[in-house]
């Protein structure tokens, strides 16, 4: 699953795209601990406005699930 979402990244932050994709992967599930979907890491309230976000609101959320992905910072 990470792998499909580091993926998703990637395409979302190319500079050139003409949208944001969504980091959706299928995968809806949300972790009653975490708060946050098991398949992109979203929470609920990132996931209801997802369509209403510009292109940079929907960037700064990557990048939030992007610290998710590895929270305890970049890898060596």
């Amino acid at each position: 699953r990470r792998a499909r979402l580091q993926e998703r990244f990637d395409m979302a932050m190319e500079p050139d795209r003409d949208f944001v994709l969504t980091p959706c992967i299928g995968v809806c599930h949300m972790d009653p601990q975490s708060h946050q979907c098991e398949g992109c890491l979203r929470e609920i309230q990132e996931i209801a406005r997802w369509g209403s976000f510009d292109d940079a609101q929907k960037r700064a959320i990557w990048l939030q699930i992007k610290l998710r992905m590895n929270p305890l910072g970049p890898t060596v």
